[in-house]
């Protein structure tokens, strides 16, 4: 599967897809970088995508920044499947990311399901589940 090794050829070859519907990138191993890359590629180039998909990609809270941004700048985009992150701590850093991700889920003009893969068991998984039906419940 592809790495965080891979992510700058796959955002690269992004740009030049821009009718581009559906990015299925579960199974990987692109972890927080990998899926960072991809998120600042597909928020930056604001393709056609409207599915997308992250699952099983070992993704932390750290993924969040980018992954808000393409909620915040995709206007098409209306499901995006996520890993429920592995929280290593509940500190304040991915407090703040789930925050800032569920906001924007709220003010999104087109997004309409955020599914998170697996449980953490963790306090801030369980906040990040609860916040999400929550803000999906408004749209």
């Amino acid at each position: 599967g592809l790495t965080s090794e891979d992510s700058p050829t796959l955002a690269g070859a992004l740009s030049m897809m821009p009718n581009l519907q559906t990015l299925n990138l579960a199974g990987n191993r692109l972890g927080d970088e990998g899926v960072s890359t991809i998120a600042l590629a597909v928020s930056n180039s604001c393709t056609s995508i409207e599915k997308l998909c992250f699952w099983y990609n070992g993704m932390t809270f750290k993924s969040f920044p980018g992954l808000t941004k393409i909620v915040q700048t995709c206007s098409l985009i209306k499901e995006l499947y996520l890993d429920r992150p592995v929280a290593s701590a509940d500190d304040d850093e991915s407090i703040r990311a789930v925050l800032d991700f569920t906001e924007a889920v709220k003010l999104s003009g087109s997004l309409r399901r955020v599914s998170c893969w697996k449980q953490d068991g963790s306090e801030l998984g369980a906040l990040l589940t609860l916040l999400l039906a929550e803000a999906l419940s408004d749209l």
